[in-house]
């Protein structure tokens, strides 16, 4: 509103400075048009020797005349003040501005072969007209000024208040309150706002919703293994024999080995929350990336009975996350240990066809049902009658990373006529333009030619 009025004001200010000088420079256009006339005049009618005193039509504005002949002779003179003489332009033809001791003075020399004849008028005189006519024109735009203010006060006072009524509805709001803003009567421009701001707090209250959920769930899932932790401690504690004893320790470190990855899971699954910043993508070789993890799991696969295998031959790029694609390759080569019967395989195809890198993590164990597939996403969702161990989170760190990764992921069989099916979860992501040749150099140098198999 200051602003406005602020604006206003100097515009205003502005209008009547150029509205006085419009006035003054007309007066004088006017006056020097008298000038001439009566310098005009006076020249051709010589009988006004006698009247020694010039006046216009106008009432208050006195022409001041000065005549002279052809030999320089004064021989008319009516009010026309003493004029230097050491101004040289008195005596040239056309109009100039004079000091003399009565002021400054507008002066018209028209010169003929008969003499010359000068008119003069004070500035001072034109001055006060312009004054005199500018001032009705003024006052009226002075007196609008304060009028247009408390206008413009008013309306946007008037305007500019379901702008401070949504300002107090949004302040009212909490993580306790997050229902919708009013939208009955908000004006047409700020609608958009107060939409956005009631999708914003839909978004927030799913997001509060979800970390709830999240948070029974984790609470619910850590009770059993804590429990049973603390269950094999005690009886660890009043074993009688070293074999009792000795079972029971290797109880207690199964226990402790299933909360350490539950907990790191609840931390993956934490870190890929959507609030969660992301960090810089770099290019990774994804055949790369699942070698070393199939790798780190030869072990386990050794321990369950299952060929476990990679058959990722050729570098295969994409933008990523190094750890988080490694965390994505251990979730589906874990999982697909946990439920492959002894005496199968597991095996981690990396390829890439055209502008899509492909994984696919393949076991023999017993597939999913189609009715359960879109279900083993959610977090800590687990099939009716499972007793594989597990706390149902790796397939949603899977999915939560693929999607970060701008990528897809499925479920399929292996092959419908066997029994049991098999599983295989295939995940595609787009794969860089070009592939880095200084970087693929170096893993060759560094790692030698990749292997078809981790057991090899």
């Amino acid at each position: 509103m200051w602003w406005l009025v602020g604006g206003l004001a100097v515009g205003s200010l502005a209008v009547l400075a150029g509205t006085y000088l419009l006035t003054r420079h007309q007066v004088g256009r006017m006056f020097d048009d008298e000038l001439r006339q009566v310098a005009l005049a006076v020249h051709v009618r010589e009988d006004w020797m006698q009247t020694q005193r010039v006046r216009i039509a106008r009432p208050g504005f006195e022409l001041a005349v000065r005549a002279y002949d052809a030999k320089g002779r004064l021989f008319f003179e009516t009010l026309l003040p003493t004029l230097p003489a050491d101004a040289p332009q008195i005596f040239q033809e056309g109009l100039t501005n004079i000091d003399t001791a009565e002021g400054r003075w507008r002066l018209y020399t028209h010169v003929t072969p008969e003499g010359i004849v000068q008119v003069g008028q004070p500035l001072a005189a034109r001055d006060a007209l312009a004054r005199e006519l500018s001032v009705p024109v003024l006052m009226p735009m002075l007196l609008l000024i304060p009028l247009l203010a408390a206008l413009i006060g008013w309306a946007l006072s008037r305007g500019l208040a379901p702008l401070g009524e949504a300002s107090r509805s949004v302040s009212d709001r909490d993580v306790s309150r997050l229902d919708p803003l009013p939208t009955h009567g908000v004006p047409r421009e700020l609608a958009p706002l107060i939409q956005q701001i009631n999708a914003l707090l839909g978004r927030l209250a799913a997001s509060l919703d979800a970390q709830r959920r999240f948070l029974a769930d984790a609470a619910h899932e850590l009770r059993s293994p804590v429990s049973a932790i603390a269950l094999q401690a005690q009886l660890a504690q009043r074993a009688q024999t070293p074999a009792a004893r000795a079972a029971a320790l290797e109880e207690l470190r199964q226990g402790s080995e299933r909360v350490r990855r539950l907990v790191q899971q609840l931390l993956d699954f934490a870190r890929l929350e959507p609030g969660v910043p992301l960090g810089p993508f770099l290019p990774v070789d994804l055949a790369r990336v699942a070698r070393e993890v199939v790798g780190q799991h030869a072990a386990h696969a050794d321990e369950a009975g299952v060929d476990l295998g990679a058959e990722a031959p050729a570098p295969a790029f994409v933008s990523g996350i190094e750890a988080e694609l490694q965390s994505l390759v251990a979730n589906l080569v874990d999982n697909a240990l946990r439920y492959a019967p002894p005496g199968t395989a597991v095996t981690a195809f990396v390829s890439q066809v055209d502008e899509r890198v492909s994984l696919c993590v393949v076991d023999g164990g017993p597939g999913i049902p189609a009715a359960e597939r879109s279900r083993v996403f959610e977090r800590f969702h687990r099939l009716p009658g499972d007793e594989t161990p597990g706390s149902g989170l790796g397939l949603s760190i899977a999915k939560a990373i693929v999607e970060r990764h701008r990528g897809a992921i499925m479920l399929e069989d292996t092959n419908a006529e066997l029994d049991p099916p098999g599983l295989a979860v295939r995940v595609t992501l787009p794969a860089l333009p070009l592939r880095p040749p200084a970087y693929v150099a170096e893993r060759a140098r560094t790692e030698g030619p990749p292997l078809a198999r981790a057991d090899a």
